[in-house]
């Protein structure tokens, strides 16, 4: 970003993306001339400013609310991956692998200085707490399912109802888990099979969990170091956070989305279904980079070198400065409170239909008021922020629509949500008893052969179950046949 005066659009019906630099006014084409392009790669990663509670370093806003707003259609926007880390507002980091597989003491603590081991209200004995405090390791996304059988969710369950309750949620490395009630004390004998062959394995069955974490993994303390935070001596405050949009732009097999000549790669494509973990993002970012590459210059024709339609930037300038309003009463700050909140109480792990309407009502109430009211600044940077934050705020809009349209088909829990409800089939079960607050409706067979493309449609959001297209098990590849069209380029052709 320079400082200089300029902006860049991905444009089919509105504007897409803006860069506001030093200062907001109307840029001239001779002064600052606009990038024309054939081919566009949307990469800019997840909506990591979408949720309070996030793993995501500060300022990772994406770009899905521009696309969404310039009519791409999206995909899965219902599917989502949470998981345990650390806060954002220090070194944010996921704590799924060793830092949990070492069995720290998980304990939580209230305003009055009260630490109680609530895990032990969960579990039944000092052996299952332990052994589900190392599978969080492994299986570190909240799973619906997980939660029944006292299994590793129950995990992220306590530490949900804990937060919401006020308390903040640490990890201990400097002690083992404290033993459930009328139970036996911590014993690296009295693990699971899988616990104890593992440890076994890593030469890690040692005295302490800091002694295990040095064990398997030595970085692991030196990193959090590196930010001026001693795991060694302090416990360490973690929560329940948002990790991962396993949805996003619908793409094709070479990464084209619904708008010719634009492409997503990476967490910006909606390529990560229900379970797929968040990471796989990273190599799905560099196949599809490929990929649409090779698909670019395949397609690639000679073309006159032309600027853009009459009237286009202009109108594109005029639809973002009117959303600037230095005289608004709406703010950058009481925008991200609003969707922040909103989205973490609400559309995390725990959701009920009527708690994702109220909040579908009032995103979109808000999203009125940006577009009747507009947005304060007081300068660049402020401006900035202002067009992410209303792209936020669409997105967060678009989000609650498909979950909204996902319940009210009966969608029941999969993946990273469980869909609460009275008549849910499935309790989880504690040590303490069966938790009715959070009893759940199950996943019906029939969701998983169809998804939800979103699409913004003369001012509104648009929901539509697709069926999902089955590869067909008998069409075989075969060399003779198909190794032509790769020689030819005829791959590339839609046709083909």
């Amino acid at each position: 970003m320079s400082d200089g005066i300029g902006w860049d659009f991905i444009r089919s019906g509105s504007f897409g993306s803006g860069i506001v630099q030093t200062r907001v006014s109307k840029p001239s084409v001779e002064s600052s001339p606009p990038f024309v392009s054939e081919s566009v790669v949307i990469a800019t990663g997840g909506p990591g400013e979408l949720y309070r509670d996030s793993v995501y370093p500060r300022q990772c806003f994406g770009s899905l609310g521009f696309a969404l707003e310039a009519g791409l259609e999206a995909v899965n926007l219902t599917e989502s991956q949470f998981g345990i880390g650390t806060s954002r507002d220090g070194f944010p980091w996921n704590l799924s692998g060793t830092y949990v597989q070492a069995m720290p003491y998980i304990f939580s603590r209230d305003s009055r200085g009260h630490e109680p081991n609530f895990l032990a209200d969960y579990y039944r004995t000092t052996q299952e707490l332990a052994s589900n405090v190392f599978r969080k390791g492994y299986q570190w996304p909240f799973h619906a399912t997980r939660m029944l059988g006292f299994g590793s969710s129950l995990v992220d369950l306590a530490i949900v109802k804990e937060t919401q309750a006020g308390r903040r949620v640490f990890m201990d490395f400097d002690r083992n888990p404290l033993p459930v009630p009328g139970d036996a004390e911590f014993d690296l004998g009295r693990l699971d099979p899988d616990v104890q062959a593992y440890l076994a394995n890593a030469s890690a069955l040692l005295e302490k969990p800091l002694d295990r974490l040095r064990k398997m993994n030595p970085l692991s303390i030196e990193l959090y170091k590196r930010y001026k935070y001693d795991i060694t001596r302090d416990p360490l405050e973690f929560a329940v956070n948002n990790q991962h949009m396993n949805g996003g732009l619908a793409v094709d097999g070479w990464g084209a989305t619904s708008l010719d000549g634009c492409y997503a790669v990476g967490e910006a494509a909606g390529t990560h279904g229900v379970t797929r973990p968040g990471g796989a993002a990273l190599n799905a970012g560099q196949v599809f980079a490929t990929r649409c590459a090779e698909h670019v210059a395949a397609r690639r024709r000679a073309r006159a070198e032309r600027g853009p339609a009459p009237g286009l930037i202009d109108e594109a300038v005029g639809c973002i400065l009117d959303i600037l309003r230095a005289d608004s009463t709406l703010t950058v700050n009481s925008i991200c409170r609003d969707v922040q909140d909103r989205m973490s109480d609400h559309a995390g792990v725990l959701c009920n239909a009527g708690e994702v309407n109220a909040a579908l009502t009032a995103a979109r109430a808000l999203n009125e008021t940006i577009r009747q009211q507009g947005i304060a600044y007081s300068g660049a940077p402020e401006a900035l922020k202002a067009l992410q934050w209303r792209q936020t705020a669409l997105l967060s809009e678009a989000v609650l629509t498909a979950l909204a349209f996902y319940i009210a088909r009966g969608g029941g829990s999969r993946g990273a949500r469980a869909i609460c409800a009275p008549e849910g089939d499935r309790v989880p079960e504690a040590r303490i008893g069966a938790l009715e607050d959070v009893r759940f409706v199950s996943e019906r067979a029939e969701d998983r052969a169809e998804q939800i493309r979103v699409r913004f449609d003369a001012g509104a959001f648009v929901c539509e179950a697709r069926p999902i297209r089955r590869r067909d098990r008998d069409d075989k590849p075969f060399f003779e046949r198909d190794w032509p069209a790769f020689l030819t380029g005829a791959i590339h052709d839609a046709t083909h």
